[in-house]
């Protein structure tokens, strides 16, 4: 394949995958870092910034992903595969049914909130109403952030090399650790330590692992858009952020996240179990956005 890498030896060509996700890390904690450096230097904490400032910074942060794809594709592929992704992005042409599917980390996840009220435990609730700005904040940071800065990487890029290459029930397992990792920076800052930190790495990985093996079974379903994948990362960051301590208070968060990752991986049980029969669905991607290698 002719690349703008000009040579098979080129480290970008021959590891796409690995390239990709050191890219994707180094992107993202080099601009966290970045960003502390730059706020000690100033004698500022993180804390202490204005809630739009610290947005910014969220979103910009969250779009590393794409940011590495697009690299990663601009050197091994050209102008061409990067029209592609934007095509995923754009391909709403896709039946109802998937976009409704897309939506299923919403009910999953007030079903956790659920069940651990019914098992007893204690919810910070919220009383007062949700005013209309947390509504606004809650719908844009969900959209700009993981939703559509993230997707192009994670499944646009290295979710159909994973499966080429690997099948996609390995694939799902690298990819899932992979993304849950590249939350580590976002884990030390959290404010938590010790056996609280460690409860809730736990239940995030449950959670995300559940997850990305949902997402790849909807990707299979709709290979030649992205539009799905978007919507299922929205729905996951709007309902943890509507049910969780900071919304309606329905629960705290690390039970919510190990719940919601218990009723994520029965879903995919059933689903990855119903596609196994002879016309099922998880076959490797036979409609390929763009080359892969």
């Amino acid at each position: 394949m002719n690349t703008p890498a000009g040579s098979s030896n080129n480290l970008f060509t021959r590891r796409p995958l690995l390239m990709y996700f050191v890219l994707a890390y180094a992107f993202f904690w080099g601009f966290l870092i970045l960003i502390l450096l730059i706020l000690g230097l100033l004698g500022l904490s993180p804390n202490t910034l204005p809630g739009w400032l610290f947005s910014c910074f969220n979103i910009i942060g969250s779009w590393m992903p794409n940011l590495a794809a697009v690299t990663m594709i601009g050197l091994t592929i050209g102008r061409a595969g990067n029209r592609k992704l934007l095509e995923q992005y754009c391909n709403v042409h896709i039946p109802m049914r998937w976009f409704l599917t897309a939506l299923a980390p919403v009910p999953l996840m007030f079903a956790a909130a659920g069940l651990y009220n019914l098992a007893g435990g204690t919810a910070p609730g919220n009383q007062s109403g949700l005013p209309v700005g947390f509504w606004i904040n809650l719908i844009v940071m969900s959209l700009l952030t993981g939703a559509t800065g993230e997707e192009g990487g994670w499944r646009g890029f290295a979710l159909p090399r994973l499966q080429n290459r690997f099948g996609p029930l390995v694939g799902s397992l690298i990819l899932g650790l992979a993304w849950d990792f590249w939350h580590f920076p976002l884990w030390m800052m959290s404010g938590m330590a010790g056996v609280e930190l460690l409860k809730y790495i736990l239940a995030f990985t449950l959670g995300l692992i559940g997850l990305t093996f949902f997402m790849t079974w909807l990707y299979n379903k709709v290979p030649n858009s992205l539009v799905p994948m978007i919507i299922v990362h929205f729905s996951l960051n709007f309902s943890v952020g509507l049910a969780g301590p900071d919304g309606l208070g329905l629960a705290q968060a690390t039970p919510l996240m190990a719940i919601f990752g218990g009723l994520m991986v029965l879903t995919d049980l059933l689903l990855w179990t119903l596609a196994r029969r002879p016309a099922g669905a998880l076959s490797p991607v036979a409609a390929k956005p763009y080359s892969q290698r």
